[in-house]
């Protein structure tokens, strides 16, 4: 079958069919890239704006792009819902590609009433990390989400964890679920205000002050190119800190000290912690990991998340 919707992301290609009688089903990754001459005729639609990298300081590689919707000329995607929801899916393909399980539960958060229409396809699409998603929204953020409110993420999760209520609890079910299992989950971090890290210094900032107008294109995107590589190379660390007399089960994260790094001073800086719902379930869940593997994977202007594997 020739293929007749496709949405790119970055380096990544995912594949919608439309049968005859109508019906928009997802066909998966495409396995090696799409050359530009097989969409000759194809309708080039931008995504929506609801995700953006300008949102970001800094972004990793594999969601520094905007995602772009190749359409058939044959092929009719003009119903509202449908044509919302292509709109919308390309970014939440590009999160769960990228097993960022936070970004992937905040964007179905925005356009849960698009994405719900379309139920079984949206849980296809997000099955493989459903647990980790549901983990990253109802113990990693301030901001509770109560699973009740997002069944189509809470019922896959809830098979995959075998959670049975009447015999535990959902902290409980995620800490036997992660107790053998290697899991990587994406966590915003809190306590960020107590702590002096700071992600854009001004020696930063003031990269571009003397650059002329002739220069200007050609230099910034190399300097931009440079800051993202640059914020990519920070080293990130993620350790339990069991001496912690307001919680021993606390997890402290810090960074490279961006000012003392360009100045040639390597040095970690305490940035924030993880949220202590979620700590308490990845410490208990392997009270012996006492460091995780992890990585900074974007930056906001109030928001430091980082991805680990625990």
């Amino acid at each position: 079958m020739e293929r007749q919707i496709l949405i790119e992301c970055g380096d990544a290609w995912f594949e919608f069919t439309k049968s005859r009688t109508g019906q928009l089903d997802f066909a998966g990754k495409v396995e090696g890239c799409i050359s530009k001459s097989e969409l000759d005729g194809f309708h080039e639609i931008a995504s929506s704006t609801y995700f953006s990298p300008s949102f970001y300081i800094y972004v990793c590689d594999s969601l520094n792009m905007s995602p772009v919707l190749w359409i058939a000329p044959d092929v009719d995607v003009s119903r509202k819902d449908e044509f919302e929801y292509l709109l919308h899916v390309g970014a939440l393909l590009a999160a769960v590609n990228a097993k960022d399980s936070l970004l992937a539960g905040e964007l179905y958060l925005r356009r849960r009433n698009t994405f719900d229409q379309f139920t079984p396809l949206t849980q296809f699409i997000i099955e493989e990390i459903s647990v980790e998603i549901l983990f990253s929204l109802c113990f990693g953020r301030m901001q509770n989400v109560c699973p009740e409110d997002i069944p189509v993420v809470f019922d896959l999760a809830r098979e995959k964890l075998s959670f049975d209520p009447s015999r535990e609890s959902l902290e409980q079910a995620f800490m036997r679920y992660f107790k053998d299992k290697t899991v990587t989950v994406t966590l915003p971090l809190v306590g960020t205000q107590f702590y002096c890290w700071d992600p854009e210094p001004e020696v930063l900032e003031r990269l571009c002050d003397n650059l002329s107008a002739e220069d200007l294109l050609g230099a910034a995107s190399k300097i931009r190119k440079a800051k993202h590589d640059f914020y990519a190379s920070l080293k990130t660390t993620v350790q339990a800190e069991p001496y912690n007399l307001h919680d021993v089960n606390a997890i402290l994260v810090c960074i490279e000290n961006i000012e003392a790094k360009i100045c040639g001073n390597p040095g970690m800086e305490k940035a924030g912690h993880i949220r202590a719902l979620a700590a308490k379930v990845l410490r208990v869940a392997k009270a012996k990991k006492m460091a995780y593997k992890a990585e900074l994977t974007r930056l906001s202007g109030g928001q430091i998340v980082v991805k680990l594997e625990a």
